[in-house]
């Protein structure tokens, strides 16, 4: 029996763990010395890493203890670099088997860090081309799991077009962006990035957003906000690890999909999706309200607001698909926002997917037509990537 227990379930967000200088194994040797070591050589996080390597390789071939790992897969023990799978692509074979999910996107976790907060363009175009082809070569293991490969726009047009192409040759299925244009650029809505939205759309392959995704401007909370006379932890450049920062998770991504709806991206590029991952999904009801009321507000004075052929919040309905947390209430979100909208996430192996989401979500489902249950665990993601 599997963990998704005999149900059709695809799963819209799983991470791969890299083991330390995998991202430099895939890197051109002119970009590699000017990389950032994983979580930026911290001893404590490296000798982990390593210990978590040597048990892996300690493991191969020892039926014990891999049946175990394999008993108690989900268990908040087994999770990060612990987990089966977490970063040897024929272990994540066996996961995939017992988690039972038909597809599971596969994004990135300290790789990422490594090279999207800088503002070098080379290290940034080096860092994603290279993270893309480890992504790449680890899903290529299995056809269940789909790679996310990574564009930086803010490095311009002409200087991402290359880095699209190459993720796409390289079969990643879904190509994740920042969020936050650069202070001195244009932003991504600007019609100069048509030519991108264009590619996306003839190819047929969604873009992401995804926490820790917005560039090397879009950092979350101001720090002026942690001088509140009380103790807390640094703030990491990719996660919120305290409350108040978790507050504003979704900002970066209200802000990008309102400007792809309101500057006409979503109305030229009717067959361009979006996938938001791991950035919540509570806010999404009252979002699309805003969205419909910001137009009526001020379209008087931005003729260009007259001119969409749909709702502002239609077009998200149209062409959007968010993954809530573990727990958040998928039942009243539906309710509020319908049932096209919102699509099963699992975090794989990342702690913060819990160590059984899917009876998470069930709880909240609770009342739910089996019709919309069945739209968040199969049929959104399957309209998302047109299967």
């Amino acid at each position: 029996m599997t963990y998704a227990d005999g149900r059709r379930i695809h799963d819209f967000d799983s991470h791969i763990m890299e083991p330390l200088d995998w991202l430099e194994s895939y890197a051109d040797p002119d970009v590699r010395a000017l990389l950032r070591p994983v979580n930026d050589g911290n001893a404590e996080r490296v000798a982990f890493i390593d210990g978590a390597v040597e048990a892996q390789a300690a493991r191969v071939g020892d039926a014990a203890a891999n049946e175990a790992l394999e008993s108690e897969l989900m268990h908040m023990k087994n999770k990060g670099y612990l987990a089966l799978g977490a970063f040897d692509p024929d272990e994540r074979i066996r996961a995939m088997d017992l988690l039972g999910f038909e597809q599971q996107l596969l994004f990135p976790t300290v790789s990422f860090p490594q090279f999207a907060y800088e503002k070098d363009p080379v290290v940034r175009i080096g860092g994603a081309r290279a993270m893309n082809r480890g992504l790449a070569d680890y899903g290529r293991v299995d056809a269940r799991l789909w790679p996310v490969g990574y564009v930086p726009l803010g490095v311009g047009v002409e200087a991402a077009a290359p880095v699209l192409e190459e993720a796409l040759k390289d079969g990643c299925r879904v190509i994740a962006i920042d969020m936050v244009p650069d202070p001195d650029g244009l932003s991504f809505t600007h019609a100069d990035y048509d030519p991108i939205w264009a590619r996306l759309q003839e190819a047929g392959t969604p873009i992401a957003i995804h926490v820790g995704v917005h560039g090397p401007w879009g950092k979350g909370l101001p720090a002026g906000f942690h001088n509140n006379g009380r103790p807390h932890l640094p703030q990491l450049d990719d996660a919120p690890r305290e409350a108040l920062p978790f507050m504003s998770i979704s900002h970066p991504a209200e802000l990008f999909l309102a400007a792809l709806v309101f500057d006409g991206v979503l109305e030229r590029f009717p067959g361009l999706r979006v996938a938001v991952a791991e950035l919540g999904a509570t806010w999404v009801p009252a979002f699309l309200r805003m969205l419909d009321h910001s137009q009526r507000a001020f379209r008087r004075i931005q003729p260009q607001l007259s001119e969409l052929s749909l709702k502002p919040s239609e077009y998200i309905r149209r062409q959007v698909k968010f993954s809530p947390f573990a727990g958040e209430p998928v039942g009243w979100m539906i309710e509020e926002a319908g049932d096209e909208l919102f699509a099963f996430a699992s975090d794989y192996p990342h702690h913060e997917g819990t160590d059984d989401p899917i009876r998470r979500f069930d709880q909240t489902l609770e009342g739910t037509p089996a019709e919309s249950i069945e739209r968040f665990y199969r049929t959104n993601f399957e309209e998302l990537f047109g299967l």
